[in-house]
């Protein structure tokens, strides 16, 4: 009888935490990973109407019949659009470009509420920005010969990076190191095969080296 009441229990709490924990929840994440795409739909929508407002006085006046050009409108506008990209896009192929939206991105567009949470989403995403711990690099931290095995977790600016080194056989704890360019070696391997080597005191680490080794004959055709 006790061991009944108990199973009862046990399936009234599950459908508890079924219908509020794990409903909120998942709810939740769903809309943390959609969120970033809304905004931005909802943004390119604004600029689009934006356009479409500018372009439909210009076409009322060229042509009196211009309510029934409506897809001619839209169309322009959508050309304007992708112009206006495109010459921002043209702007930043220079170094005097980037910089100065550098500036007017820290001044400006850094103050608007999740606008640095997108810029990240969508660099990492589009492949812009290489995702924290994807990159695997063997460091030579002090200049001395001696190669660490490593994780790029920021590209500081052109010429430093920023380089997390595990330690053996806990990964979870290391040493951070920002490190010249010249000091390290890319090499083309997963994370997953890099971290093995590193819980595993060491065990495996030619695979490292055969990767270094294959990265250099690839500088040496170059």
């Amino acid at each position: 009888m006790k061991d009944a009441k108990l199973l009862l229990k046990e399936n009234n709490s599950i459908d508890e935490v079924w219908t509020k924990s794990f409903f909120i929840k998942t709810l939740l994440n769903g809309l943390l990973l959609v969120l970033p795409s809304i905004i931005i739909l909802f943004l390119l929508s604004l600029i689009f109407k934006f356009v479409f407002n500018l372009v439909a006085p210009i076409s009322s006046i060229l042509d009196k019949n211009a309510d029934e050009h409506a897809f001619f409108i839209n169309v322009l506008a959508l050309m304007i659009l992708i112009a206006f990209i495109f010459i921002i896009g043209l702007t930043m192929r220079n170094t005097r470009g980037r910089r100065s939206f550098k500036v007017f991105e820290n001044k400006y567009l850094l103050q608007i509420p999740l606008y640095s949470t997108l810029r990240e989403t969508i660099a990492q995403f589009s492949g812009l920005k290489k995702m924290p711990f994807s990159q695997v690099v063997l460091v030579d931290a002090f200049n001395t010969g001696v190669l660490l095995t490593g994780f790029v977790t920021e590209i500081v600016s052109e010429g430093i990076y920023t380089v997390f080194v595990p330690t053996a056989p806990n990964p979870m704890n290391g040493n951070i190191y920002h490190v010249p360019v010249s000091q390290l070696r890319f090499l083309e391997i997963e994370p997953e095969k890099a971290m093995r080597s590193i819980v595993g005191m060491g065990t495996g680490s030619s695979i490292l080296f055969a990767a270094k080794d294959r990265a250099q004959e690839k500088e040496s055709l170059i």
